[in-house]
């Protein structure tokens, strides 16, 4: 391990949007995407050491678009990040919280900054945020259609990479829902997770009538079923179904997650990287175990980099359900020079010092948008 150097700064940040081409549309209840439209970040030290960080735009989720993402690294935060201390992470967050709003953003110059210190330290970024790197049950998140071509997927994502795990999107028809999760019950047995995304799709009255077939199916957690601001009704619904309820839209910050821990209706936390950095999601970690809470880390549909970031986290806690680190899986081409791997339902992440992914230069030239 190298000596932390004091001097170490931050010599520059780079944002370079990208658009890489997916095998299929990826869709969920409000959006969807059929490329990769990202903001590469690229932070660089004093030392020349480089960490790599991807922001996935969700205008419909967060408001972020690839052009606003682009011009806020680019003009406002790296102009006044550059000469910061390269281990000054407070003072990174000091000038980011100048700005309202830019989840993705702010969260992807933190992984990138993280990513630097680590290689910069030769070691990996789960160790530097004190973990070691670990091999991780993934789940593999249904895309939207007909039931018979959801579960035909199923199949054929059993027999290539061994899931064990599924994510359902839910909350449209309630006899659909039920009618798909007892079909994929009996396709994969009783020893896969199932856990279901309603994306605040679901009333109340909805919930309480659909909780009984959940039980049924041994769903193992219920993705914001209710609008993601009804805390109440969340708390009234918890206290009348076995299956958690877990936070996603409704723990978007530290100060989400305290006040949906606060109110009582949920009972899982997802942490998605992509939005809360490698800094805020561990005070959101910190908060869910201080109430007893687990969690899981989601994704925001991310590719490789960023679902490679993301599981570093995640070598840091244990937790009883997969990760969602397989949409990567989608993309028909990368801009880093390895892939991760799936096998048996099982995420290996790439070895070497930071989150273990350097760009690749050629990919970069190919898909870059402002070369």
């Amino acid at each position: 391990m190298k000596p932390t150097d004091s001097k170490l700064t931050i010599r520059s940040i780079e944002a370079i949007p990208v658009v890489v081409p997916l095998l299929h549309p990826i869709k969920w209840a409000r959006g969807e995407i059929k490329d990769i439209d990202n903001v590469i970040i690229i932070v660089t030290l004093s030392d020349g050491t480089q960490g790599i960080a991807d922001a996935p735009p969700r205008p419909t989720i967060y408001g972020e678009t690839q052009q606003s993402i682009t011009t806020i690294v680019r003009d406002h935060l790296a102009p006044k990040l550059k000469g910061l201390d390269a281990f000054d992470i407070a003072g990174l967050w000091a000038v980011c919280d100048q700005y309202a709003g830019n989840p993705a953003a702010k969260s992807a110059i933190d992984m990138a900054l993280f990513d630097a210190q680590a290689k910069h330290l030769g070691i990996s970024c789960a160790q530097l945020l004190g973990g070691t790197p670990k091999i991780l049950p993934v789940n593999r998140r249904l895309m939207l259609g007909s039931n018979k071509e959801m579960l035909a997927e199923a199949e054929r994502m059993i027999k290539r990479y061994g899931f064990r795990a599924w994510k359902v999107k839910c909350g449209i028809d309630k006899k659909r829902d039920i009618e798909l999760l007892r079909a994929l019950r009996k396709l994969v047995g009783d020893d896969h997770e199932i856990t279901i995304d309603c994306n605040q799709g679901y009333s109340v009255q909805d919930l309480l009538e659909t909780a009984p077939y959940f039980e049924e199916a041994n769903v193992a957690l219920i993705e914001e079923p209710i609008p993601a601001r009804d805390g109440a009704g969340k708390r009234f619904c918890t206290e009348r179904t076995t299956v958690p309820i877990s936070g996603d839209d409704s723990c978007m910050t530290p100060d989400d997650v305290l006040h949906e821990l606060k109110l009582g209706g949920i009972r899982s936390v997802v942490i998605k990287c992509a939005r809360t950095g490698y800094t805020r999601s561990r005070q959101i970690l910190a908060l869910a175990q201080s109430y007893y809470t687990p969690v899981h880390n989601g994704t925001q549909a991310d590719m490789q980099i960023g679902c490679v970031a993301a599981a570093h986290f995640a070598s840091t806690y244990r937790t009883p359900h997969a990760h969602e680190f397989s949409s990567f899986i989608d993309a028909k081409d990368h801009v880093a020079n390895e892939n991760p791997v799936i096998k048996d339902g099982l995420l290996h992440l790439p070895p070497g010092p930071g989150i273990g992914l350097t760009l690749d230069p050629r990919q970069m030239k190919k898909y870059r948008l402002d070369a």
